[in-house]
């Protein structure tokens, strides 16, 4: 048995494109700046010129920055269920899941996102594992009160494969990973196989198998004796 590791933004659902001036793509979180107005988007953007610059100490902080605009601007419970709610699944990713061999393969999400749109596609494909960067709670008026953050993008989101690995008493090499985005170079290059799936040029450039058909997946993974 091995881990099929997964990215969800980009990789499972499709995303809305990218803010102006920005290098990484997103389902929710871009969702939400559009949601909340231009000047919700406008401080979005700024937050990601202080990540390009090192102005964080790291992902944690970004998204701390970030929730605080979200916090600023008014968003509600409604806004963000219904960002989850109507996210849509990228071509073939539904058939896909479906038909993977769950005898061979552990699912594992991992995503800088939500983890109510994690828990999503635990629900509709029974996925078991899933860590996600972000979980939000709101309060009795619909407002966001509280929130929970992993750091589990960039090169956490490696971490947290070792953990399951260990777990299921696997080897480094018992896990293959599927991903889209510049955050995820760092596990691709971690990874004993990686599949990079419409993916951005840096993420092809260092994965093993590049496709833009997310059933290609299946294929690969037979191709290759997994």
């Amino acid at each position: 048995m091995k881990l099929l590791v997964l990215d969800i933004e980009g990789t499972l659902f499709r995303t809305d494109g990218r803010l102006p001036g920005t290098s990484t793509d997103s389902a929710i979180w871009r969702g939400i700046a559009r949601a909340l107005g231009p000047n919700a988007i406008e401080d979005e953007i700024a937050t990601h010129v202080r990540w390009r610059e090192g102005q964080y100490q790291g992902y944690l902080d970004w998204m701390k920055d970030t929730i605080s605009i979200h916090q600023r601007h008014g968003l509600t419970k409604d806004i963000f269920a219904n960002l989850i709610k109507y996210a849509e699944y990228n071509p073939g990713v539904e058939r896909t899941l479906q038909a993977v061999d769950r005898e061979r393969f552990e699912i594992l999400l991992i995503s800088g996102g939500f983890r109510e749109l994690a828990a999503r596609v635990q629900a509709d494909f029974n996925v078991r594992h899933a860590f996600a960067a972000c979980e939000y709670i709101f309060g009795q008026d619909g407002l966001l009160a509280a929130y929970n953050l992993l750091p589990c993008d960039f090169a956490g989101k490696i971490d947290f494969v070792r953990l399951m690995l260990r777990e299921y008493g696997l080897t480094p090499q018992d896990w293959v990973f599927v991903g889209d985005g510049i955050n995820d170079v760092p596990i691709a290059k971690a990874a004993p196989i990686s599949i990079a799936y419409s993916a951005c040029p840096e993420l092809r450039e260092v994965a093993t198998f590049r496709t833009d058909f997310f059933p290609d997946l299946l294929d690969i993974l037979r191709e290759n004796g997994l």
